[in-house]
């Protein structure tokens, strides 16, 4: 039942029902489910399609060859599928009895999905990531699937029998897979923790794998690939394989049960640590409202919690909270001023550097470019310091800087570093 409810809080809140599905949602339903609305729009919406255009594999006959039983309606020829004719059917296929949609997610659309967040959107994505967040991000882009079709579904069994035109259908057909994309981008977004945009251009780009397991399933029957869903399934429970084999599974479980724990944790009035772990994994998601609320508990826990004081300083500053960032920061150094790699005297210089006081920006950056050489951030932060500063030459050379650290990044964090090099090489 839970799982229900998740799927039908998709339709109003999709950010947060991804969240819950990652947490407490289940990727067997999610594929079972995924199956049966599969196949209502398939006899419902694919079917009225193909009884309406030509869009069968095989060629329909000739308008001056009789059918097989001499009837004309067979005789005459289907009109061509509207704007793109046959040519549909390299990117789609209107079967009304086929899991070639669950498999080409499965098999495609989801690895490219995570395949190119890591090249477009996600900093310190690694292949482990990767691993790791197949399984969620299954169960989100499957849950995802079936909220996108089933409305759709519903609205085909209504019109069965009627005499509807069949653009009506091609129409249905082309707002699912709209809304799909939308709900898809939701998932991408929570899972992986990248912003809107980039999930858009990884759903939008992510789109081609569907024509590309249909090519495939030209030459091999994707039937051949059910024995594939049993494998997933033994997978997701472990069964008897090697544990590298059952990491799918066993990731998506134990991301579950720790987020559990954290939360039962949370019932101890004085552990503070539990809110800022849970805060982490909110702010990953970005759902900062979340973590800003179990920041706050933590923080009133224990004023003097470090990574809550250093998360809460970076978001008052976001949000121009000036002072109330500088406070929070100034707890952090007082108990380790090397905190986050140092990062903390970034954080502490880019907010004087946001109030204007750029003489406290620039002990701040220059302490943390100091031990921090390479870091193209804190820069180019330093060198809009010495431009605020009147000190061209040397701003133009730590903008130089900035832009061959951000060229020299590793290339997991390129992503992410390369926007801090074309801002200033905007500068220059």
């Amino acid at each position: 039942m839970e799982n229900v409810k998740l799927l039908f809080q998709l339709y109003y809140r999709p950010a947060a029902a991804m969240s819950d599905i990652i947490d407490k949602g289940s990727w067997l339903f999610a594929a079972l489910a995924m199956l049966f609305v599969l196949f209502v729009f398939q006899f419902t919406i694919n079917a009225r399609i193909g009884q309406s255009f030509d869009v069968s594999p095989r060629h329909s006959a000739p308008a001056n060859e009789a059918a097989p039983d001499g009837s004309p309606d067979e005789a005459r020829p289907k009109p061509q599928f509207p704007a793109a004719g046959r040519s549909i059917l390299f990117f789609v296929s209107f079967d009304a009895f086929s899991i070639g949609p669950l498999i080409s997610l499965s098999l495609f659309f989801i690895p490219a999905l995570l395949i190119l967040a890591r090249i477009f959107g996600a900093a310190g994505y690694t292949g482990t990531n990767m691993r790791n967040n197949y399984m969620p991000l299954a169960a989100c882009t499957m849950m995802a699937w079936t909220a996108a079709h089933l409305p759709f579904a519903a609205a085909g069994m209504i019109l069965a029998g009627a005499p509807v035109n069949g653009t009506v259908f091609v129409a249905i057909w082309l707002a699912s897979g709209l809304f799909f994309g939308l709900l898809t981008v939701f998932a991408v977004r929570t899972v992986l923790g990248v912003n809107y945009g980039s999930a858009v251009l990884v759903v939008a780009v992510a789109a081609f794998a569907f024509p590309l397991g249909m090519y495939v399933f030209r030459y091999v029957s994707p039937h051949l690939f059910s024995p594939f869903l049993i494998i997933m399934a033994v997978l997701y429970f472990g069964g008897f394989l090697s544990s590298e084999a059952r990491g799918f599974g066993n990731a998506f479980r134990q991301r579950q049960n720790f987020k559990r724990f954290l939360h039962n944790a949370t019932v101890n009035p004085r552990d503070a640590d539990a809110h800022v772990q849970l805060a982490l994994i909110y702010l990953q998601r970005k759902q900062d409202a979340k973590a800003l609320e179990h920041l706050n508990k933590a923080f009133e826990i224990d004023p003097e919690e470090i990574d809550a004081n250093y998360e809460l300083g970076k978001m008052a500053r976001r949000e121009r909270r000036l002072q109330d960032a500088l406070n929070h920061f100034s707890v952090v150094v007082e108990q380790n001023d090397k905190h986050a790699l140092s990062e903390v005297w970034r954080e502490i210089g880019a907010t004087y550097l946001e109030a204007g006081m750029h003489k406290e920006a620039l002990d701040a950056l220059e302490n943390f470019v100091t031990r921090r050489p390479f870091d193209a951030e804190g820069l180019y932060y330093l060198g809009k310091v010495y431009k605020a500063q009147g000190e061209h030459e040397k701003a133009r050379e730590t903008f130089r800087q900035a832009i061959d650290a951000a060229n020299n990044s590793p290339d997991y964090r390129r992503h992410e570093i390369r926007h801090w090099g074309k801002l200033a090489q905007k500068e220059i």
